[in-house]
């Protein structure tokens, strides 16, 4: 009970520091060389290190067709296109989805980067196939009441849970899930549940900072013969 009590606790004020950053923040951002606009609706890529480690190790090469799950303002789309064949951003919240494809327009990527809005994959073409998705989950424990809210809270890992379950009918033969999480939200748990779905984990890098670990996993369906690391 304690721990749960500290867990809820850390979490609410992780969520009211992102939240209060949000509103502070600037609306034009310089990340990784590119100038992205974002809104206090859409997660901002300068303030918070996730965006830009995991676009520091996206994995895609020119025959590979990305889903950037989660685009948010669309920096880990255009980071991809700048490698990939073909790239497709997917968001729940309508406000990212205006901010992406406004950045997308800005860099010259419309015609290689298509945006949509959609509760992950429900408004994709069932027909797609996709060599690398990228996922960049909410994972505070939470209620979300906006759409803002939606990209921080995933109570129960409901949502990790739905992604895992559908993402293999988007998949293509060897295609692989890279996914970012943070300590904060028990990663051995969140690994657990892909684990469960038929889903196997490798660590491709992790950053340590003010007492969080975030790392990124490249996931891919079957079991190993043995257990790996988290």
């Amino acid at each position: 009970m304690a721990a749960s009590l500290i867990t809820r606790l850390r979490h609410r004020l992780a969520a009211l520091a992102v939240k209060a950053v949000q509103r502070l923040g600037r609306r034009d951002v310089r990340v990784l060389g590119k100038t992205y606009r974002v809104t206090p609706a859409v997660f901002n890529p300068r303030h918070f290190g996730t965006s830009r480690f995991m676009a520091r190790h996206i994995e895609a090469g020119p025959n590979d067709a990305v889903l950037d799950m989660g685009t948010g303002c669309g920096i880990q789309a255009i980071v991809a296109a700048g490698a990939a064949g073909r790239v497709v951003a997917a968001d729940v919240n309508p406000e990212a989805v205006r901010c992406a494809r406004e950045n997308v327009a800005a860099c010259g990527l419309a015609d290689r980067v298509a945006v949509v809005e959609s509760d992950l994959f429900a408004a994709l073409d069932p027909a797609e196939r996709f060599t690398v998705i990228l996922f960049t989950p909410p994972y505070l424990e939470g209620t979300p009441r906006s759409a803002f809210d939606r990209a921080l809270y995933d109570p129960g890992k409901a949502l990790l849970r739905r992604f895992f379950a559908d993402a293999p009918a988007f998949l293509a033969p060897g295609g692989t899930v890279q996914m970012i999480y943070s300590s904060i939200a028990d990663i051995p748990a969140a690994l657990a549940i892909a684990g469960e779905l038929g889903w196997r984990h490798t660590l491709v890098a992790e950053r340590r900072f003010f007492g969080e670990r975030l790392a990124i996993y490249r996931l891919a369906l079957g079991r190993p013969a043995g257990a790996m690391p988290a």
